[in-house]
Order: C-alpha cells, then sequence, then structure tokens
C-alpha cells in the first residue's frame, strides 16, 4: 500500500546530461536552450495583468479527462511531472496578489506587490487545483530514487511512479527501495536504450495478476521510441511478448495511428494475463510529423506556435490555452479513446513554467 509521504534518502547524486534519440521527454533530454533575448526579456516591463499559465495547464487536463471517463469511467489519466500542478504555489499565490495590486495601483497599501509567508499562509486563492486532483489518477515523477534527498507527497487516493536514470552502482538499491514502497518503476542506466526496448528491459516484481484496476499495477515499460522497428507487426510481436504490468506507447507507428484492434491485442501479457495499455500524448508541444500540421506553419504562424522545445529537438511549444490549440488536441485525445487505450500518459505539463519565467513576476 502506498504511503502517502513517500521520503527517499540517499547518496545517489547522478546528474543527466544525456541525449536520446527519441521524442522529447522532460527531464532526460535536452535541446533548445533559453535564448539572450528570452532571459532579457523575463526582465523587462510590469504587464497590466499575468495569465495564470498552471490553471490554464491544468484546464486542458481537466477537460480530457472529463471527456474520456465519460466514455469510460475505468480509463486512466498519468500525469507527468505535473506535481506542482497539485497544489496551489507560492507563485499563483504571488500572481494573486500582484494582479489585484495592479487593479488598485501603485498606491496600493502594501509596499510590495508581493505577499510575505504569513499572508501566503492566511490567504485562500480561487484555482482549478481541485478538479486537477480530481482529474488525474497517476503522477509520474522522474528520479525519485535515483537523486539525492528527494521527496514527494502522494496526494490521498492517487497513484505514484516513476521514471528513473541511474548509473550502474544505484541499480540496486533503486529497485529494493521502489520494491519495499509498492511504487512502479521503469529504471534504466543507459541512455541509448531507453524507452524503446521491450524485450531486454528490466521487468520488477514481474507477476501473473491480471491488471483490471491500477492500483494493482507492480510494474511498467515506457516504449516511446520505435526507432529499431521495421514494420509494425514486429512492434507488436515484442510487446504482445513481454509480461508488463502496463505499457505506454504512442498511439502512431510510423506516422499512421494504430487500429483499434492492434491495440486490443496489445492488452494481454505473455502469461495470459489482463494489462494496461496507455497512449502517450504531449498536451502542450507539436512538431512537423503531426497529421494536422498545415503547410506554412512555423514558429509565429499561427501566433500559438510559441517557440523550440526544450527536450524535443523538432517540437515547438505552443500556448495551449489557445482556443485552436485546444481543438487539435480535443480531437487527438478522442482518437486515443476510440482506438481502445486505458488511458493516457500526458506530457508536456510543465511547459507552464516558461510562460511564469518570461513574466517579472518571479
Amino acid at each position: 500500500m502506498l504511503r502517502r509521504s513517500i521520503i527517499i534518502l540517499s547518496v545517489f547524486g547522478y546528474l543527466l546530461s544525456s541525449d536520446l534519440c527519441l521524442a522529447g521527454l522532460a527531464g532526460f533530454t535536452r535541446a533548445n536552450p533559453y535564448t539572450q533575448e528570452e532571459i532579457n526579456a523575463s526582465h523587462s516591463g510590469f504587464p497590466e495583468s499575468i495569465k495564470n499559465y498552471r490553471d490554464l495547464m491544468r484546464q486542458n487536463v481537466i477537460m480530457l479527462s472529463r471527456y474520456a471517463k465519460s466514455q469510460n469511467p475505468e480509463f486512466v489519466v498519468m500525469a507527468h511531472e505535473g506535481q506542482k500542478l497539485l497544489d496551489n504555489g507560492i507563485w499563483e499565490f504571488h500572481l494573486n496578489d500582484y494582479n489585484k495590486s495592479r487593479q488598485e495601483g501603485y498606491s496600493s497599501k502594501r509596499d510590495t506587490l508581493l505577499l510575505n509567508p504569513v499572508e501566503i499562509q492566511n490567504q485562500k486563492i480561487e484555482s482549478l487545483m481541485p478538479q486537477y486532483r480530481q482529474s488525474i489518477d497517476v503522477e509520474v515523477i522522474n528520479n525519485l530514487f535515483c537523486q539525492k534527498d528527494t521527496t514527494f507527497n502522494v496526494p490521498e487516493g492517487k497513484i505514484l511512479m516513476t521514471i528513473d536514470q541511474c548509473n550502474a552502482s544505484q541499480l540496486d538499491m533503486a529497485i529494493k527501495v521502489s520494491a519495499r514502497h509498492h511504487i512502479p518503476t521503469y529504471i534504466f542506466s543507459n541512455p541509448q536504450f531507453a524507452f524503446k526496448d521491450a524485450k531486454n528491459q528490466l521487468l520488477i516484481a514481474e507477476n501473473a495478476t491480471n491488471i483490471e484496476k491500477i492500483q494493482q499495477v507492480q510494474n511498467i515499460l515506457f516504449l516511446l521510441d520505435t526507432s529499431k522497428f521495421d514494420d509494425k507487426e514486429n512492434y507488436l510481436k515484442e510487446i504482445e511478448s513481454s509480461n508488463f504490468d502496463v505499457i505506454v506507447i504512442s498511439p502512431f507507428f510510423n506516422g499512421k495511428a494504430l487500429k483499434k484492434e492492434d491495440v486490443e491485442r496489445l492488452k494481454y501479457k505473455k502469461n495470459g494475463a489482463l494489462r494496461k495499455i496507455i497512449a502517450a500524448m504531449n498536451i502542450s508541444e507539436t512538431d512537423s510529423d503531426k497529421y494536422y500540421w498545415q503547410s506554412g506553419w512555423k514558429i509565429g504562424n499561427p501566433s500559438w506556435l510559441k517557440r523550440a522545445s526544450f527536450v524535443d529537438k523538432k517540437g515547438i511549444i505552443v500556448e495551449y490555452w489557445s482556443e485552436e490549440w485546444q481543438k487539435i488536441i480535443s480531437d487527438y485525445f478522442k482518437g486515443i479513446v476510440m482506438q481502445g487505450f486505458d488511458g493516457a500518459f500526458l506530457t508536456g505539463l510543465d511547459n507552464y513554467q516558461y510562460f511564469e519565467d518570461l513574466t517579472p513576476l518571479d
């Protein structure tokens, strides 16, 4: 049974510096760092109001989750690196005070536009945080077991899973700790093979149990890079020949959507037991390989295509609150539900940070 508060203290201090050959996954790939112009822009001007970029991200997750669960109450929503959306952070309290102060003018009663710790403790703000919490089932975080002094509070009723990159000397300890806390973990040490191998991937806590509820899961595989497979049939067969309880894959293979019958055949482990097949989806980035991409699109055209991704060399961060973008991801997500996936692994949740960084609030 998961403990509400998981605290791991270790001597692990491994720095991630790899560049994986796959669609970027936050925390494990590097691309397109901040430009000097963006750094300069983050220190200039005081806008009349600032959007709550965290709530705008929460809004999209809530929208997608509500639709999926209306079609399939057992549909699993997995949020990757979205832990800061689970609570109202200090940034949001400061934002609330900033916007209020701007409305009052600079002659407002307080000397600073930002709250002090006592005010934060006593202030209540309206946000979508409660609805967001209700909308997700699983929180997936990076490197719980292979970093030093990592702490994470598990919200009541939510499942915690992790993705950990460890060096060789850390592997055994990480596996033991994850098993002791009953936290399904995807662990790898060699980034060359990460996220693209089912046959040789370490399987922790193998079991022959039917996985009918996400709470029964004991292990997980992320197979996000299909570059080693020459055709779809070989790809499907490798997944079929594994015994992972949950497998996260792209809903597409070589640009073509998987058929519903493809997804259904993957829902059985090699040992015959049921498992969950989850579709990966980035809700705040796109690229020119997507089926909906239009001729002439580039950063700035349309205006909601904002800047190059920080983790995917081909990716573009979008203004995810744009009505046009919301229509795109709604259609994309409906396809995932219609394909028969048991859930969705939502990535790109941390891109709100980019928009916050461009404001003078911090």
